[in-house]
């Protein structure tokens, strides 16, 4: 099997437990992901089975290891909907998600491959900044052998974006960190203290767009970005009224379900 072969059956592998009830996207014996060219030619795959759609992107800046976090949206975005509807975990016997608090930013132009673009050139493409969640699904088994290539190449989690009010672009830029409560129904209200990995939300902006349209993808308006977690994983139970409150920010409430 040649290598080009066991790209596309990881890619089909993985595509398929987006759909699964239970995902397992623990690759079969014999395939691997051997390096990060491998992953994002992976993920470039993904992208042409879910017919060429890319909702937005998830990224970060690159970690102190030189570890790069980068992956495509696939899953059109729930935007202010009283429901978001998320897909179970490979273990979850529970009606508990997962979620992580975000601020997302909407590409309001068209940024063209194989370029290089100024922090003042990629800020002028951005328009609106939302409240977010990045929607998380464990595909791996705990128990597995998972390496980060294969976490990399099957998206790094993901499974969607819920996108909330629109917040001041102005103070999402300067919100490097603040408070963030929610609050459930019949639970304790959850305290959190939100400091971006970034220092400020969008500065992995400004290395994704040139590392993207480095790797030959052509960036569209419309497109949401996440660029990282203030609070890390967060499990919710379903089923329960919400609500999301970011400190001098906004304030957004949803009931989550299981799909």
């Amino acid at each position: 099997m040649d290598n080009k072969e066991q790209l596309t059956l990881i890619a089909k592998h993985f595509y398929k437990q987006r759909s699964a009830a239970l995902p397992h996207s623990d690759l079969p014996e014999g395939l691997s992901v051997e390096s990060l060219d491998d992953a994002l030619a992976i993920q470039r795959l993904l992208i042409t089975l879910n017919n060429d759609k890319v909702y937005g992107w998830k990224c970060m800046t690159p970690l102190a290891d030189g570890t790069i976090i980068v992956a495509p949206l696939l899953k059109p975005t729930d935007v202010q909907t009283t429901t978001c509807s998320l897909k179970a975990n490979n273990d979850n016997n529970k009606t508990s998600v997962f979620i992580e608090p975000e601020i997302a930013f909407i590409l309001e132009k068209d940024l063209a491959k194989n370029q290089t673009f100024t922090d003042s050139e990629v800020d002028a493409a951005f328009g609106d900044a939302h409240m977010a969640l990045e929607l998380i699904q464990k595909r791996f088994s705990a128990t597995g052998n998972a390496t980060s290539y294969d976490k990399f190449a099957d998206g790094l989690f993901n499974q969607g974006v819920y996108l909330g009010p629109k917040i001041d672009k102005e103070a999402a830029y300067k919100a490097g960190s603040f408070a963030v409560t929610i609050a459930q129904e019949g639970n304790d209200v959850l305290n959190l203290s939100a400091k971006h990995p970034a220092e400020l939300p969008q500065n992995p902006l400004y290395w994704a767009m040139n590392f993207l349209s480095a790797q030959g993808v052509e960036l569209k308006a419309g497109q949401v970005f996440i660029t990282g977690s203030y609070c890390g994983l967060v499990e919710l139970d379903t089923q329960k009224h919400t609500e999301f409150n970011y400190e001098n920010l906004g304030t957004m409430a949803v009931t989550l379900t299981l799909d």
